[in-house]
């Protein structure tokens, strides 16, 4: 059986830390990426899986 992952888009901000050099530190299922602009966060949570809730 397969496993349906939701997230809404507003948590999966919440998940990005800026960075004081530019840029963003975001970490979806143990996975380190960093980031320009949050907008990143949906296609990086498609990738993983996710149908992302806006």
């Amino acid at each position: 059986m397969e496993t349906i992952k939701t997230a809404s888009f507003e948590y999966l901000i919440g998940l990005a830390k800026k960075e004081p050099s530019g840029g963003y530190t975001f970490i979806l299922d143990g996975e380190f990426y960093q980031i320009e602009d949050v907008l990143e966060i949906s296609k990086i949570a498609e990738k993983h899986g996710y149908i992302v809730i806006y």
